[in-house]
């Protein structure tokens, strides 16, 4: 089935979330003027994109990584050529030929994915398209979704946040007269005559391409074939899940929830514009088993600046909490109750689940969902710690008020989690008390050259492990070292040396400029520091730049070591980050004009 509509009177933000709320899978394609762009969801999840007219693949992408060199690509390719109708997927020809990680390859499509979404969250004009019966692999094959199992995947509603922020970041530096490079220029074809006549470089690159999954030994392959767009309906979507969700309900009693979630979605913005994205600021973690429940907030918080991800494990909780930090927000966690809590948990075990979020992350907002009547679990949860407990509903068929009732839970329970947003806490009132202690120490330096060392110490004191490097054009070279048992004598440097040149999450944070907060299995990492340090015991670092006059001068990273719990937000460091790069500019600056004062 092929839906089709308008992007003047649905965005391509809220099409992408009701794709994933509603765990479609399928091909989203979106056409403007500048040409057509499209979108792979399996499940919900992202799993491939093809960059606005192919103008950007995955070799490209690779190779301005520093992951794979153009030599290196072109071997690839000439391989493939002379392979035939038995060629392999790129990244598979060039994991046999030992020339890519699976850590790059990873990050490459995930890239991609991005890339594609930033460039169609502008677009204010345009038509879309949404293809639930085949995903593309290439031009001659799609395979259904139901018979595909990707192994590697990305969280839609993460992606989105991403692409808003660099979207944001973008147009403010356009707003300031800054000329911000096209996708197009950023990740030039290095070999476009040998890419372009490559029956592999088709016009999706998914998972499949990467190497990452079996899609290769399918047997139930689905032809291309024509279809007649039907208009894209979203209310229609949500219809069919509430059938899903309230089967045994009377039809009256499942138009009333579908007229809810349909005002839900229609609500505007402040000046009634339905084409301006929103950036999303704050996340909503919602543990539960319940369809319906996940759905409904999904829909209702849509324009409250605030994206929820719908879990179903505990498990889950650690890897949503990193991609929010790495967004640099604390978000609220929601819990379902016992029963409809991702896999049915007892109390008892909800209250250990409970105190091991904590132990990570102290300063979380907590709200604990209780069926009607259970009081005294209430009262031993406040006692715990959660900040609120609501009272949830049963949806029975033969109770007349049971889904107005749970439409006024939603509310309540959305209306509860913005409050808990517009209360600063804990968390957010002690970075910025040390964003603001720490900058005030580095005004007062008064040798440029102090500055990196300066934020050096700030950042291992919250860290655990962190080490200093210097930048030059070999590559990084360690200067100081807390908490690593290594070069840590008076005037003795850490014997740690990390080559330019290669693919490593080192050369793309000199490259960019960026802070770099996440998991990482970079393998430059596992062979330069942690085989003399011994590895920490999260797998997730930071790795700050400092850019003076526009090069990065200085770079600083840090681990936990052998504590559990890591800073919540790398926000205040990377401010940190930037205002000693002024400071250090500032020093440069006036160090010339004295020189110049003097002659």
């Amino acid at each position: 089935m092929a839906l089709t509509g308008d992007l003047a009177q649905l965005h391509i933000t809220d099409i992408i979330q009701l794709i994933n709320s509603t765990r479609q899978s399928g091909t989203l394609t979106v056409r403007g003027e500048r040409g057509e762009s499209r979108i792979i969801f399996s499940n919900g999840y992202m799993v491939g994109a093809n960059h606005l007219n192919n103008s950007v693949r995955i070799g490209s992408v690779l190779v301005a990584m520093n992951a794979l060199s153009a030599s290196d690509l072109k071997s690839a390719l000439d391989l493939q050529r002379k392979a035939g109708s038995g060629r392999k997927p790129l990244i598979s020809t060039l994991k046999q030929m030992g020339k890519v990680q699976d850590d790059a390859a990873s990050r490459a499509l995930r890239k991609l994915i991005e890339i594609t979404v930033v460039e169609v969250i502008g677009w204010k004009e345009g038509t879309f398209s949404f293809d639930t019966d085949a995903i593309a692999v290439s031009p001659e094959c799609s395979y259904h979704p139901g018979e595909m199992e990707q192994e590697q995947s990305f969280d839609a509603q993460m992606v989105l946040m991403d692409a808003l922020r660099v979207f944001d970041e973008r147009e403010r530096d356009r707003m300031a007269g800054a000329q911000v490079p096209t996708d197009e220029e950023v990740y030039a074809e290095v070999l476009p005559s040998e890419e372009s006549s490559m029956p592999t470089a088709g016009s999706v690159i998914t998972a499949d391409i990467l190497g990452l999954s079996d899609l290769d030994q399918l047997e139930n392959m689905i032809p291309v074939k024509v279809v007649v767009p039907e208009p894209f309906d979203p209310v229609e979507i949500h219809r069919k899940k509430v059938r899903e969700f309230l089967p045994g309900f009377p039809q009256d009693r499942q138009d009333e929830f579908v007229s809810y979630l349909k005002k839900a979605m229609e609500a505007a913005a402040p000046d009634g514009s339905r084409s301006r994205p929103v950036s999303r600021s704050k996340a909503v973690i919602l543990l539960s088993s319940d369809e319906l429940l996940t759905h409904s907030l999904m829909t209702a918080c849509r324009n409250d600046d605030m994206i929820v991800f719908g879990i179903t494990e505990n498990s889950e909780i650690e890897r949503v909490m990193g991609q929010c930090q790495k967004m640099m927000i604390m978000p609220v966690l929601v819990i379902d109750t016992p029963d409809n809590s991702g896999s049915g948990m007892s109390e008892k075990e909800l209250d250990l689940l409970r105190g091991s979020v904590r132990s990570s992350y102290p300063f979380i907002q907590i709200m604990q969902l209780i069926s009607y009547g259970n009081d005294l679990y209430a009262l031993s949860c406040i006692r715990d710690g959660v900040r609120t407990v609501i009272p949830k509903p049963s949806l029975l068929p033969d109770k007349g008020q049971s889904v107005t009732e749970m439409i006024t839970f939603i509310e309540s329970l959305r209306s509860s989690v913005r409050c808990m947003f517009s209360d600063p806490n804990m968390s957010a009132a002690e970075g910025f008390r040390m964003m603001r202690d720490a900058a005030a120490s580095l005004r007062l330096l008064e040798e440029g050259s102090d500055v990196p060392s300066s934020l050096f110490g700030f950042i291992s004191a919250e860290f655990g492990r962190a080490i200093l490097f210097s930048v030059s054009s070999s590559g990084l070279s360690a200067e100081k070292a807390d908490g690593l048992g290594i070069g840590q004598g008076r005037g003795q440097k850490p014997n740690i040396v990390l080559p330019a040149g290669g693919y490593s999450v080192f050369d793309e944070a000199m490259t960019s400029g960026q802070v770099f907060y996440d998991e990482c299995d970079d393998e430059l990492l596992k062979e330069q520091i942690y085989s003399k340090t011994g590895e920490p015991l999260q797998k997730k670092v930071l790795i700050l730049p400092v850019k003076v006059t526009g090069q990065v001068k200085a770079l600083i990273y840090a681990d936990s070591g052998s504590n559990k719990a890591l800073p919540a937000s790398a926000e205040a460091y990377e401010v940190l980050a930037i205002e000693a790069g002024l400071i250090m500019e500032n020093a440069l600056y006036r160090g010339q004009l004295l020189r110049s004062v003097k002659k």
